[in-house]
């Protein structure tokens, strides 16, 4: 009997400083991000469907409620987490992975920010680490059995990742 083994890569990419504009939706989107998974965690959510309940009227792109429900159980039947971190990166499923390569483009790849509200994203431009431009490349060109997983949108001080 013969195992296969995926190994998980982790890409990483900072966003090209953005607009006033583009970073007071960021700003704002994990701001309504962290409110609803403290209340999906204050409220005890242990399943999808309950999480689903809480997060809902949030203002917030379905790629984030999504990625939410099921994670906020998660952290309760999987890791028995007491208390949140005052950190957490705003994560959205697989869905949000709209990426779009230009080589003309002082940034030669952008993507495309879940907002919530239909035609709110906006693209922003990414500065890849240059030791995982391979991996971009093969994820981007399909030339690659990696497909996108979870995404994190993090803030640190003056930048995005």
């Amino acid at each position: 009997m013969s195992t296969t083994q995926t190994a998980n890569k982790t890409l990483e990419a900072t966003l090209a400083p953005p607009t006033r504009c583009k970073e007071q939706r960021l700003q704002q989107t994990l701001s309504e991000y962290r409110d609803a998974l403290e209340d999906a965690f204050e409220q005890n959510c242990t399943t999808m469907s309950a999480t689903n309940d809480v997060v809902t009227p949030y203002n917030l792109p379905y790629q984030a409620k999504d990625a939410l429900k099921s994670y906020v159980p998660k952290l309760h039947n999987t890791y028995n987490a007491n208390e949140l971190d005052d950190e957490h990166p705003l994560r959205f499923v697989n869905r949000a992975g709209k990426f779009d390569r230009d080589s003309s483009r002082e940034y030669e790849i952008c993507w495309n920010v879940p907002q919530p509200g239909r035609g709110t994203n906006f693209w922003i431009p990414l500065r890849l680490n240059p030791e995982q431009e391979e991996l971009w490349d093969e994820l981007l060109d399909g030339e690659s059995s990696t497909k996108v997983g979870e995404l994190r949108l993090q803030k640190h001080r003056t930048t995005w990742t």
